[in-house]
């Protein structure tokens, strides 16, 4: 049985990394070469070659890197720096990286060389196509021209990131497109001020409450907390969680490691009603949100999400999760890791118990391994995120 022919694949990210030598290992003997000079700051660059390195551990093959030489990048976009994103400075960017790969996989006697470029829905594969057939004339070492965002490659990349738990940026890494990046978010985050005003100005409700609007964020925000509805302690303090039983919330957030304060900074929290209820029938505890409160608020917490757009959410208490995962939803999920599509975005959900019974929802002989797990489950989302 003849050999393999050896293929240097160009990883512009370790994400990419992942569907792209699944669907060539069959085929070839693959080295990985991380060659990405243009990744700014230096600290970012590291990063994502640590995720390539783990990448390449994990999967099995060997991992070349490329020196970082940020200098020449440069000199080669010079003037291209206010270029639109996927105009001409990515076009020779591509050329740059691309060059360098055929360079070497000439040198170091590889039959072909390709690139995990392709598989991004943002890049262009006629650059890549072309750009990759000129250079293999040039350097005698033949090109791999195939679109491997084609048969699902981007999809099944994200589903690896999610099983190994990969750091996905969220931009190119060039400092022009950090800019871009940071201009996107400035105007995102005006735009959710704007909203802002408008939901703390709602009054659908005034008829049977007098409403004070309770919710804490902005946009972007990689967590999201979601609970049943403000208390008396919110409906004064105008902050989410920041009662009695908010303070037990936050305890056992401390004992996994995140105070109070950092969360609040990091999170969008709100609730599925924006008003205090009022009080219920006994006259001494909180009520719940009447069913027409509700309905009055889901376009407003619909909206909030849009916004927040967030990767992990977390819903306190059984309102919560039978309002957003619909009205089977219980308790019984509290312990769960649950991956859905809510209002068009695909979020991790964990379903908690609402502070106000944490001193004897977990201590029941039956409730308290899901308890455990679900804080278990809630760690490992926080520390991936945060």
């Amino acid at each position: 049985m003849s050999e393999k022919p050896r293929l240097l694949l160009h990883i512009c990210c370790a994400p990419d990394a992942t569907s792209v030598f699944e669907r060539l290992k069959g085929r070839f003997q693959v080295t990985g070469f991380f060659y990405n000079p243009q990744i700014e700051p230096k600290e970012e660059y590291d990063k994502r070659l640590s995720e390539a390195f783990k990448v390449a551990e994990v999967m099995g093959f060997d991992l070349m890197r490329g020196e970082y030489d940020l200098d020449r990048w440069m000199q080669a976009v010079r003037g291209l720096e206010t270029e639109p994103e996927k105009g001409k400075r990515c076009e020779v960017c591509y050329g740059f990286r691309l060059e360098k790969t055929a360079r070497v996989a000439s040198e170091k006697g590889f039959d072909y060389f390709t690139s995990t470029l392709s598989v991004s829905p943002h890049k262009s594969f006629d650059w890549l196509r072309q750009m990759g057939l000129q250079l293999s004339a040039k350097y005698g070492v033949g090109f791999l021209a195939e679109d491997f965002k084609k048969h699902d490659g981007f999809k099944r990349s994200l589903e690896w990131s999610e099983k190994l738990n990969l750091y996905r940026q969220d931009y190119c890494g060039c400092s022009p497109s950090l800019t871009h990046r940071q201009d996107i978010i400035a105007e995102q985050e005006e735009s959710f001020q704007e909203f802002s005003k408008e939901l703390r100005g709602c009054r659908k409700c005034e008829e049977f409450l007098d409403p004070a609007v309770v919710f804490e964020g902005g946009a972007n925000r990689p967590v999201m907390i979601v609970g049943q509805a403000p208390g008396r302690h919110e409906l004064a303090s105008l902050r989410p969680f920041s009662g009695p039983a908010g303070r037990k919330l936050w305890f056992w957030f401390a004992d996994l490691g995140y105070e109070e304060s950092y969360i609040r900074a990091n999170a969008y929290i709100t609730a599925i009603a924006k008003c205090y209820p009022g009080l219920g029938p006994n006259g001494s505890d909180d009520a719940v949100p009447s069913s027409q409160q509700r309905r009055n608020c889901m376009p407003w917490l619909e909206a909030e999400f849009e916004y927040a757009r967030p990767k992990l959410l977390i819903l306190i208490g059984s309102i919560a999760a039978k309002t957003i995962l619909g009205k089977e939803a219980s308790m019984k999920l509290v312990g769960e890791l649950i991956t859905k599509r809510i209002w068009n975005r695909k979020v991790t959900v964990i379903v908690l118990p609402h502070p106000s019974g944490l001193n004897r929802w977990p201590q029941m002989k039956r409730n308290k391994p899901k308890f455990e797990k679900g804080l278990g489950l809630l760690k490992v989302g926080l520390d991936s995120l945060l």
